[in-house]
């Protein structure tokens, strides 16, 4: 068991949106005796389900946190929040002997862990157009980690391409499962269509057309086009993260290298290959020919 004196191993499991992060991660958990921290700005809030992706039954009876700890109606869940609620969970997870496995896309988050990211104390006052936000003094004090983390990070890789069309059929899976609905009824229940907005993405886009704003098919394609656009910006944060000295290792198609293997050796302190490459030396991605 783990003091939390000395860096806790950890291992992530990231990469941009639609490639089957948590999958992997699930798998990973059952062989290493693992639980799941979520790392994903959206999915701590009760009730966003087929929109942010949680997809809870991929867990079967591996535990999972950081996952429906927030209300969307009254609460706004933020990174000072995300780095008291993470470490937390990575506490108890060691506690009791178990391997904690971060995973999720939200990079910000994830280098806020990797980088040990101090933040001030106080709270920005609430968005306003065309305002600055000047951080509020506050009875909260700043934050700093409470111990480090020794982290292998594993990032899943798919060619641009592949990443675009597995955007594609998981929106059109999304709508089937009843995506839209479930945006309807978060309205229903309380959480106003400017605060969906706020969530960006699905719930966004889906808020104007429950308005009336647009076609389902101007929405549909609007909103295709953006998750496009949220995939790349993450692929530009994970190639700062790699210039400011993260090492992550691409696994093609989540498999190749090995990541059960990288997992034993780090576990065992062995000396860990190189990656071979980084995404920053590639401005479209590694082409693993």
């Amino acid at each position: 068991m783990n003091d939390l004196q000395n860096p806790v191993k950890t291992v992530v499991i990231t990469g941009p949106t639609a490639t089957g992060k948590t999958a992997l991660a699930v798998a990973l958990a059952r062989e290493f005796n693992g639980e799941i921290v979520s790392v994903d700005s959206r999915q701590v809030y009760k009730g966003m389900d087929i929109g942010s992706g949680k997809d809870i039954s991929e867990y079967g009876e591996i535990p999972y946190h950081l996952i429906d700890i927030a209300d969307p109606a009254t609460e706004t869940f933020n990174l000072f929040d995300f780095c008291h609620a993470a470490y937390a969970a990575i506490a108890d997870i060691v506690s009791r002997g178990k391997l904690p496995i971060l995973c999720g896309g939200t990079a910000l988050y994830l280098n806020a862990l990797l980088q040990s990211y101090e933040l001030p104390g106080g709270k920005l006052p609430e968005r306003q157009s065309g305002l600055p936000r000047v951080r509020q003094e506050g009875t909260e004090p700043a934050f700093s980690a409470p111990f480090k983390l020794d982290a292998l990070v594993l990032g899943v890789y798919y060619p641009r391409k592949v990443v675009r069309s597995r955007i594609e059929a998981r929106l059109d899976a999304r709508f089937e499962a009843g995506m839209i609905d479930e945006i309807k009824n978060l309205n229903s229940s309380g959480v106003s269509f400017e605060k969906l907005e706020f969530f960006g993405l699905e719930y966004r886009e889906i808020s104007r057309y429950l308005q009336n704003l647009c076609s389902f098919e101007e929405m549909r394609n609007t909103l295709l086009n953006r998750i496009r656009q949220f995939a790349k910006r993450q692929d530009i944060f994970f190639r700062k993260m790699e210039r400011e000295g993260v090492q992550i290792y691409w696994l093609n198609e989540a498999k190749d290298p090995d990541p059960r293997k990288l997992i034993t050796a780090f576990l065992n302190g062995e000396k860990l290959p190189e990656t071979g490459f980084k995404l920053c030396d590639h401005l479209n991605g590694p082409s693993f020919t």
